[in-house]
């Protein structure tokens, strides 16, 4: 049983690095959407800190005190075994990440089976932030919202910047 715990939180983890290292290789042969990919995935961990700046909210397993001390000292850091530990969890960085990669890769490749181990490995991660302690349900939902959605937004710029679709031209009857 130790085993599964271990895969569980290890999975959880490293979960989202997980699915951008596979999200590169499915993705490197589509230039135009590997591009938008490596962008989206950059600006969806800045927007994950701008909205833990502005939000503050703590996550569960903070001590309210040490909280609004680290706050009122301008602290977004603590130190927990001797790694800066990042106070903020609302949104669940780990969520937005994951779902992000899951919603714009099925939307490039449309393969349901990359779909179900994307979702697999997301729900893994999700859940492995809220068994441990790390956020709550509605810090890895919102998490999960947003990435989801930045995820559709940029496949959509990506859609809109395709250049070179080759279509059929339409017969205008003309002499050849």
């Amino acid at each position: 049983m130790n085993i599964l715990s271990d895969l569980f939180n290890e999975f959880g983890i490293y979960g989202p690095i997980i699915q951008i290292i596979l999200s590169i290789y499915l993705l490197w042969d589509n230039h135009n959407h590997f591009f938008y990919y490596i962008i989206g995935i950059f600006t969806n961990s800045i927007i994950n800190l701008i909205l833990k700046g502005i939000l503050q909210q703590p996550r569960p397993s903070e001590d309210p005190k040490t909280f609004n001390l680290a706050l009122t000292h301008g602290k977004i850091f603590l130190f927990k075994n001797g790694i800066p530990y990042d106070i903020f969890g609302m949104p669940s960085g780990h969520a937005q990440a994951a779902l992000f990669s899951t919603v714009f890769v099925y939307l490039c490749l449309r393969k349901t089976n990359i779909l179900y181990i994307y979702l697999f490995l997301s729900f893994i991660t999700m859940a492995q932030r809220v068994a441990y302690n790390y956020h709550t349900i509605l810090q890895v939902g919102v998490g999960g919202i947003v990435g989801a959605g930045f995820g559709y937004y940029i496949y959509y710029l990506a859609q809109q910047k395709v250049k070179g679709k080759i279509r059929e031209k339409s017969d205008d009857f003309g002499p050849v």
